[in-house]
């Protein structure tokens, strides 16, 4: 009896365990349909709340990589010693232009010819006035005749007879005054001794005073004609000698004004020819046939040694790092795609106190096809150095500011950044973006903050 009692009990247990289990089982089926539900539920509402892409775009991180370091500069090209060319006389007419702009000259090469008529009538007419001014400084050296120096030179030689025959005269005179004192004397012996009478004695004293007379005037005649003499040969001398030393001062002083008169005039004359003064370029031209010459009116302008530079301004900030030599790679509008290789020259000394910039003058290389006046852009080769770059396409660029859009998830977010440079394909980022986010790349330009998009394979 205990037995089947047991067993009765036990298979009692059994079945409350059957049932138990499947009523656990029948509640986990029916928790795990309500979870179910519930899932597809939320599923559903996500499905309807997560809008769809916009656009499928293309990614690539920023990275950091070695660039080459460009510092950037631009100007206007001109030329490098810039030389302005025009005529020095005045009131002249220009007959014939013998160039064109865009021509090569050479040193001493003429450029134009103003009309000299005027100017030669007033060489002719001063070299005829230097002809008699040449004559009247010969004739202010010798303005005696030689016929008229022969003659002074025989009244010196008449005069020197005339004094030689009153001297001649005077010894006569003197040796007659001499015999005529000794016959007094000797008359007044014999009339001491009553020899002679007093009449006779008197006689020979009256001769002797007409000698001393005779004497007296012969001396005077010889001092006169000696006088004459000496005129006549001061007058010889003079003759012989010239003119006065002033007059042929006076001379020779307006010969030498008229001499530098046609000077004057045969380089007014030689400057009606208006040369090149270098070899150069000629940049513009500014006269015509019929045109009157003034001094100071530009007809030229050259490039000297068709030698052309960019007068580049750069900040005081970067000034330190530019050095003469550095090599500078140009590009401008009118090259197109084409660059050309030009070298730091020289830089100014000074910076400007309002901009804060100082000019590098660039030196341009021959034939580099660049013309005065025209816009031009270089940079200079720094080295190198790290920096933070995206794609170029992945920048967009407006109203002056410039913004990538940087991917979360599957947003994008519009970041403003600061660019520093250029390079190839790349642009430099100076702030803005970080290393390694994800940019868009494609697509970039068609997309707004806060757009849903799908990232291409």
């Amino acid at each position: 009896m205990p037995l089947i009692k047991d067993g009765l009990t036990n298979c009692m247990s059994n079945k409350r365990l059957v049932k138990i289990s499947a009523a656990v089982t029948i509640a986990l089926v029916l928790l795990m349909l309500y979870l179910s539900s519930i899932l597809s539920g939320k599923k559903q509402v996500l499905a309807q709340t997560t809008p769809a892409p916009v656009l499928t775009v293309t990614v690539q991180p920023a990275v950091i990589k070695s660039v080459d370091r460009l510092l950037s500069v631009h100007g206007s090209v001109s030329a490098w010693d810039p030389i302005s060319i025009g005529a020095t006389a005045g009131g002249l007419e220009v007959s014939s232009v013998l160039v064109e702009e865009g021509a090569l000259v050479k040193k001493g090469q003429c450029l134009v010819i103003l009309d000299s008529a005027q100017l030669q009538a007033q060489l002719e007419s001063e070299r005829a006035r230097l002809a008699a001014g040449i004559a009247a400084v010969s004739k202010s050296i010798q303005p005696n005749r030689p016929e008229d120096i022969n003659g002074l030179a025989a009244a010196v030689l008449q005069a020197q007879a005339t004094v030689e025959d009153q001297q001649a005269a005077l010894v006569q005179a003197q040796a007659n005054l001499a015999n005529a004192r000794g016959n007094l004397k000797r008359y007044q012996y014999l009339k001491s001794e009553g020899a002679v009478s007093a009449q006779e004695a008197e006689d020979r004293e009256t001769t002797a005073q007409v000698y001393e007379a005779t004497v007296g005037s012969a001396e005077k005649k010889v001092k006169a004609t000696q006088f004459a003499l000496r005129q006549a040969q001061e007058h010889f001398s003079m003759a012989k000698q010239g003119g006065r030393k002033e007059d042929i001062q006076i001379a020779r002083a307006n010969a030498a004004e008229i001499q530098g008169n046609i000077k004057r005039l045969q380089t007014q004359i030689d400057e009606t020819f208006i040369k090149a003064p270098v070899d150069g370029l000629v940049t513009r031209r500014d006269v015509h046939i019929g045109d009157i010459s003034a001094a100071g009116k530009t007809m030229f302008l050259m490039a000297r040694d068709n030698r052309l530079e960019i007068k580049a301004q750069v900040p005081e900030s970067d000034l330190r790092l530019v050095q003469p030599g550095q090599i500078v790679s140009i590009n401008s509008s009118f090259l197109g795609q084409d660059k050309v290789k030009g070298h730091v020259r020289e830089i100014s000394p000074l910076v400007d106190s309002d901009t804060r910039l100082a000019t590098v003058r660039i030196d341009m290389p021959d034939n580099c096809g660049l013309k005065p006046g025209m816009y031009a852009e270089g940079h200079i080769d720094l080295g190198q150095y790290l920096a933070l770059t995206v794609p170029s396409q992945a920048v967009i660029s407006r109203d002056e500011k410039n913004t990538v859009f940087v991917l979360h998830h599957n947003r994008v977010e519009s970041r403003p950044v600061l660019i520093n440079n250029r390079d190839n394909n790349f642009v430099q980022i100076s702030s803005g973006l970080k290393d390694k986010e994800q940019i868009i790349i494609d697509g970039a330009g068609f997309l707004k903050d806060g757009d849903c998009v799908a990232v291409a394979d």
